[in-house]
């Protein structure tokens, strides 16, 4: 180790993010907006951003490719790894290159078999695990190809590996360069240090300067995965220079009970943020259907979902308020809840856009709670038209949230932009989000986690309050009282709801929170050079 000849980057010009997705092209939940909003923050701000990725098998999508110009770049890295069996596997490795806006896409690819059908599997995570190593393999070599980056931003456990393999190369090269380490969603596997050793995913096991409290302490790659028991988060959350995440709820009742609040000296909040225009929503709806109202949400129902839901699950009666519920097919989303609280909410109806991520069992149980329901809920996991998306979100009474935990919830401030409000369960970040109206100026209600009783009160509560407007009918007390000497509310929801997005959620508050971040990473990684 030689960290004295180490020289750090005096400003951040150039940023290097590494991602599994990247919204313009594969997109499975948060994540790869999330992305995408920082480096449109990035760029915006002058810094030149590079993506880097595995292809996802994306370049071989002609649609892809033409619309993104993608083309070959003069890399390979080939070689063999050693397994558990100490048989020897080969890998060999492409990449690819677009510019899409202004950042730089380089999509690593398999140019054999066995490498590319890991890295070129449609599913994004389907080989996680060997897509991460090989990913960390390839930013080996793209070290030496590249001019360097003055910080890495990787984003959740599977670019750990790479990201540090990728900062370790750079400091072979004498630079200090700042590794920032975004957890969006907390959890990951656990693996033996083969694993990430040089014998297979491909990190060195010299000694490295790692952050302990109050100052940095060289410790062995081997010795402090053992001793985090290999777990991938865990290791990431010690060997960056520092942590950031999506809300200081997540950062305080997640990562400190599994960290400690140690981390808090180098843990930073940026939150996601949204580009939705409700004035490009309005426009697009005046245009196709003539006006702007509530009852577009059917025919938007019927022009771009009824076709692409599951078979035998519709909504019978037009008369009831629609109410919208969107998200991966996962128990964290919490959709069964949503369902089962229609018992409660009797003048609601949902329509659900999911998103498979191949929870066979999960899906059998919304299809059983669905069956029980029959008539109350449409539901697809097809992609729609996303003018149609959005507009969906500007008509319905309100979002329906239910999630079990949630580090953020970006659809929540996707749903406010339009003027909509949120019902969601008071978990992680959505408690920053939502401001309960039954406190003054809201934009929302929450509710207690797993209550479907209170969930259901609170739907039938702003069926009445924003799409029917019988005061009267409201079955929360303190909400009704409330809008009975204030008739205006619902329009003042509508307006908080957009304020909130304005003020907190937008890309020049990204800005300011990335380059905070960024600097206090850029000092750590120079006190690392002393």
């Amino acid at each position: 180790m030689q960290n004295y000849k180490l020289i750090a980057p005096r400003k951040i010009r150039k940023v290097w993010i590494i991602t599994f997705e990247y919204s313009p092209i594969v997109k499975v939940g948060g994540l790869g907006e999330a992305v995408y909003q920082f480096s449109k923050a990035l760029s915006k701000e002058g810094i030149d951003v590079t993506i880097i990725m595995p292809s996802h098998g994306r370049h071989l999508d002609l649609s892809i490719r033409s619309k993104y110009n993608f083309t070959p770049l003069n890399f390979t890295a080939c070689g063999e790894r050693i397994g558990l069996d100490g048989k020897n596997y080969s890998y060999c490795i492409g990449a690819e290159e677009a510019n899409i806006n202004g950042i730089k896409i380089i999509l690593f690819k398999g140019l054999d078999y066995s490498t590319g059908i890991i890295f070129d599997s449609w599913n994004v995570y389907s080989n996680v695990e060997e897509k991460s190593a090989l990913l960390t393999r390839s930013v080996k070599i793209l070290a030496w190809h590249e001019n360097p980056a003055d910080l890495i931003h990787i984003n959740d456990w599977h670019t750990v590996l790479p990201g540090v393999a990728l900062r370790d190369e750079l400091e072979k090269r004498g630079i200090s360069v700042p590794l920032v380490y975004t957890i969006h969603l907390s959890g990951s596997p656990n693996f033996p240090w083969h694993y990430a050793s040089d014998k297979w995913a491909g990190l060195d096991n010299n000694y490295h300067k790692i952050w302990r409290v109050s100052k940095h302490e060289p410790i062995q790659y081997e010795k402090l995965w053992n001793q985090l028991n290999g777990n991938v988060e865990a290791f990431g959350v010690y060997v960056s220079d520092y942590i950031s995440t999506v809300s200081r709820s997540y950062l305080r009742e997640e990562l400190f009970s599994r960290y400690g609040d140690w981390i808090e000296g180098k843990s930073c909040v940026v939150y996601n943020t949204t580009d939705w225009d409700i004035k490009k929503v309005e426009k697009w709806i005046q245009e196709k259907y003539g006006f702007v109202g509530k009852e577009i949400a059917w025919d938007i129902i019927k022009e771009y979902i009824r076709n692409s839901s599951w078979t035998g699950y519709d909504i019978y009666d037009s008369s009831k308020a629609i109410m919208l519920v969107v998200g991966r097919l996962t128990s964290q989303k919490g959709i069964d809840l949503a369902i089962r609280a229609l018992d409660y909410a009797p003048s609601v109806n949902l329509v659900i856009l999911g998103v498979s991520v191949g929870d066979y069992g999960y899906e059998q149980y919304i299809k059983h709670l669905l069956e029980e329901r029959k008539g109350r809920a449409i539901i697809t996991t097809t992609k729609i038209n996303e003018d149609a998306y959005k507009a969906l979100f500007r008509v319905s009474a309100s979002l329906v949230m239910p999630s079990r935990w949630e580090p953020f919830g970006l659809v929540a401030i996707e749903s406010l932009s339009q003027g909509t409000p949120v019902i969601a369960n008071s978990v992680g970040g959505l408690k920053e989000i939502i401001d309960d109206i039954r406190g003054g100026k809201g934009n929302g209600i929450l509710v207690k986690p797993e209550d479907t009783y209170e969930l259901g009160l609170a739907m039938e509560s702003f069926a009445n309050l924003m799409w029917f407007e019988n005061f009267n009918n409201i079955p929360i007390d303190s909400i009704r009282d409330f809008v009975l000497k204030n008739n205006m509310l619902p329009e003042e929801i509508r307006i908080n709801a957009i304020n909130k997005v304005d003020k907190n959620f937008r890309i020049d508050n990204q800005i300011e929170q990335l380059k905070s971040c960024y600097e206090k990473a850029r000092i750590m990684s120079y006190y690392r050079t002393l």
